[in-house]
């Protein structure tokens, strides 16, 4: 099975061809299967214009990687630099940072500036920075079990994710890392949890052994609630921006493992059974989905 031979729409799946499963796409089927419908099945080659958070987003996202493969003159992972190093200290760190900012014209954004910040906290906790992968692509086949009121049944899939990073701490542990712009609160940390743990998955069946802890960057954070919250957690580590953003480090727990695996088997017997009913939310529907107009037609039985 090829990297090539898989789809998103259930009716081209057979003889041959997979289902295409994303961590976007799984998660977008179980928020709302008409999204998924429209995008992927209905109007697949419809290019809608990034918003500014997005592009935004992005161009973070590149600063963080670009700057991580500069800490080390090799220029093939894994790469690795110390608390001992003066790569990451005072200027030399934030020259490093600047002008990958500048390369993507966000050097006045004061995310950078708190991302630098945090990532440098975890070096000097930690005492080494060992980057495994950084924006590594995987599609991996996999079969998909699922169960139904008639019995159970499978699907072969291919399994696709980008994943942000991937560490090694000093005692060995493995770190599935998610960069997250925008705002930060309980209910975006748990569905990020969700991405986590399908991205632990996909090391898992690339031969990694298995990631015992996820760490979430949030360089726009800035509720002291929010933060106060994460603080007074169990086994939960916290490293902060001097004045905005924070980032999580938190053992990977059975209950997100067995919650991503229940939403990704529900999502794919879903979208294999023809199944597009429309999840409608006055906020999220009307502020994020493009095609809402379309749906709250039909609802409306215009």
């Amino acid at each position: 099975m090829g990297k090539t031979d898989s789809s998103y729409d259930p009716n081209k799946v057979g003889n041959g061809v997979a289902l295409r499963v994303s961590k976007s796409s799984f998660i977008q089927y179980n928020k709302c299967p008409r999204q998924y419908w429209w995008s992927k099945i209905a109007l697949p080659d419809l290019q809608i214009p990034a918003s500014d958070e997005a592009i935004r987003g992005t161009a973070i996202h590149q600063v963080m990687e670009d700057a991580l493969r500069d800490i080390s003159d090799d220029t093939k992972l894994t790469l690795s630099v110390s608390a001992d190093s003066p790569v990451w200290r005072g200027t030399a760190w934030d020259n490093l940072f600047d002008s990958h900012a500048i390369a993507q014209d966000v050097e006045l954004d004061d995310g950078v500036d708190s991302l630098k910040e945090i990532l440098a906290s975890i070096i000097e906790d930690w005492g080494e920075l060992e980057i495994l992968e950084l924006e590594d692509k995987h599609e991996i086949p996999y079969t998909v079990e699922w169960t139904y009121e008639g019995g159970k049944g499978q699907t072969d899939c291919i399994l696709v994710g980008m994943i942000d990073g991937v560490f090694r701490m000093p005692n060995g542990e493995i770190v599935v890392v998610e960069l997250k712009t925008g705002n930060a609160n309980n209910g975006k940390l748990s569905r990020t949890r969700k991405e986590l743990c399908f991205y632990r998955k996909l090391l898992m069946l690339k031969g990694y052994d298995a990631p015992t802890q996820f760490l979430t960057i949030f360089p726009d954070a800035d509720d002291p609630n929010f933060l106060t919250q994460l603080m007074n957690k169990k086994n939960t580590t916290v490293y902060m921006g001097e004045s905005k953003g924070l980032a999580v480090l938190e053992p990977v727990k059975t209950r997100s493992i067995n919650a991503m695996e229940n939403t990704l088997s529900n999502s794919v017997l879903g979208i294999m059974s023809d199944e597009w009913p429309i999840k409608w939310n006055e906020y999220f529907c009307t502020q994020w989905c493009e095609f809402h107009l379309s749906c709250n037609e039909e609802m409306l039985g215009v």
